[in-house]
């Protein structure tokens, strides 16, 4: 007979989603993540099969919650710019990206070996895709109600925007300070006039 898991398979995903949100997925090591989730390595491979499955819960798990709070808004009907300046308001604050100094964890794993992995590489793709899709959408609204210059197009503005994610993440992951941090958000925001 089986023994029953003796731990919480939601606690675990979320301690190994905030190390390899602080490490990545390369510097996380097998220790490591025992160390941090309190379950040693057998429990982690029956549960979660390798490292990489595990990575890939707790990646599904970070998509989850960044649709809820930034791709969402985005999303919807109505949205505008007030939208876009709020997604960019929740990054650059603590809550945000600045969290541990974290930056985005799919940015992250966007430019690291692991996302070699088809599995890895469609869900990065998929969620990047999605962001910038409601984007674009918040950017067409914006645009109808005069929140966005005429001659602006929203796709090459969402294209831009989602290169402002990826730049933001990159200084918040190398401890750029706050101001900077502040300074760099208001310059992107300044370009939808």
């Amino acid at each position: 007979m089986a023994r029953p898991r003796e731990f919480d398979v939601d606690i675990v995903t979320n301690r190994a989603l905030g190390l390899f949100a602080r490490e990545g997925y390369e510097c996380t090591s097998l220790a490591d993540l025992e160390n941090e989730t309190g379950v040693d390595r057998k429990g982690l491979y029956n549960t979660f099969g390798s490292k990489r499955g595990l990575f890939i819960e707790a990646l599904k798990r970070y998509e989850e919650r960044a649709i809820e709070v930034l791709v969402a808004p985005l999303e919807s009907a109505g949205a505008g710019r007030p939208e876009i300046v709020h997604v960019f308001g929740i990054m650059a604050s603590q809550r945000g990206q600045l969290k541990e100094n974290r930056g985005c964890l799919f940015c992250l794993t966007a430019q690291s070996d692991v996302a070699q992995s088809e599995e890895v590489a469609d869900r990065v793709q998929g969620f990047l895709q999605r962001f910038r899709h409601g984007f674009a959408n918040a950017l067409r609204g914006a645009r109808t109600v005069g929140d966005l210059a005429p001659h602006k197009k929203p796709e090459v503005m969402a294209d831009f925007l989602m290169g402002t994610v990826m730049g933001l993440s990159a200084m918040v992951r190398a401890r750029r300070p706050n101001a900077q941090i502040m300074h760099y958000v208001d310059t992107a925001l300044s370009t939808l006039d």
